[in-house]
């Protein structure tokens, strides 16, 4: 009972940030002019009040002893931020549509951020040095089980280290993220929001990667299970996300807080694209884009583009991945 309550008021402390952490350009994933975004402050208040509603009523049924309610809560505040993006897209159709545009900076292709290969050499001798030590102790006699079941913390090392491989390398190649009204000066921000990013991945997956040499060295039977070790391997991660989240709350979606210069104003207005986005921002279909990636529009990661055929094969590789390792 006490594991549930305790993520049920996580899920509802993530949601009542969530639209703080957007662009302000982006409320609910419905593209507005900056001008006009200090007006959408009673639909922020409105979703704020119903996901408490959403939080309180699952904590209190979960108090009361029912079981089940995480996914079911994650579910409803989904809802209300699909709701809220709708209120959003209503009032936006009474706005003057302004003059559109795009900008783009072409030395973020010329000039990629550069990959934070020394980043991931712990993570790489983590790896191989639980590889070795796994070639010598012979886990599959330690443990007297089969040998899958004795390899599984090195599987999901590699798995672990392949992701953010592939994470360090596309995440600079991925659609740029910048602001047709200030075209220099995001450009600046989303190229040291980029560095940032890339230098996360590598210590979040150097923490994860840690972790599980640690949950290895307790399967093989290689040290004495006790308290210290098992805080260990929560430790390790849990201070890598903390990092994460103080970086990513510091730079904003998209590195938008990064961006400082307030002078810059070219009085054009980001092209409206919220046809291809769905679901309030999360999801992107987009046949005619070419690229792969794109940033989401909520929170700070990137998602696929459903509307290109790669982004499905990718899925199903990943799936493959996912299937492997459990």
């Amino acid at each position: 009972m006490i594991t549930q309550v305790g993520w049920l008021v996580l899920v509802t402390a993530g949601f009542l940030l969530l639209p703080a952490t957007a662009r302000p350009t982006l409320p609910f994933g419905i593209r507005v002019p900056r001008e006009r975004a200090g007006e959408l402050r009673s639909i922020r208040v409105a979703y704020r009040m119903v996901v408490v509603v959403f939080g309180v009523a699952a904590t209190a049924a979960a108090l009361a002893g029912v079981t089940g309610l995480l996914p079911v809560l994650v579910v409803a505040c989904l809802l209300a931020h699909w709701a809220a993006a709708g209120f959003v897209a209503r009032a936006k159709r009474s706005w003057p549509t302004g003059r559109q545009g795009v900008t783009t900076d072409t030395s973020l292709r010329t000039d990629l951020v550069r990959l934070p290969w020394p980043y991931l050499v712990p993570a790489v001798a983590f790896v191989a040095g639980t590889v070795v030590l796994g070639l010598v102790a012979d886990p599959v006699q330690r443990t007297g089980s089969t040998f899958w079941n004795a390899a599984w913390p090195v599987t999901n090392q590699v798995v672990v280290l392949v992701l953010a491989v592939f994470a360090v390398v596309t995440i600079p190649r991925a659609r740029p993220e910048l602001d047709a009204a200030r075209p220099e000066s995001s450009a600046r921000a989303y190229r040291a929001y980029l560095t940032g990013m890339v230098r996360i991945v590598a210590l979040v997956a150097t923490a994860v990667i840690a972790a599980l040499a640690v949950k290895a060295l307790l399967l093989w039977r290689l040290v004495t299970p006790g308290t210290a070790w098992t805080v260990l391997t929560i430790a390790l991660p849990a201070a890598a996300f903390a990092v994460a989240l103080i970086w990513l709350v510091r730079a904003g979606d998209a590195g938008h807080r990064l961006n400082r210069d307030d002078s810059e104003d070219t009085g054009v207005v980001q092209r409206d694209d919220d046809q291809h986005w769905h679901l309030g921002g999360l999801v992107y279909v987009n046949r005619t884009d070419p690229a792969l990636l794109v940033h989401q529009r909520v929170g700070s990661r990137w998602t696929l583009n459903l509307g290109h055929p790669a982004s499905w094969l990718t899925l199903v590789a990943l799936l493959v991945v996912v299937l492997l390792t459990n």
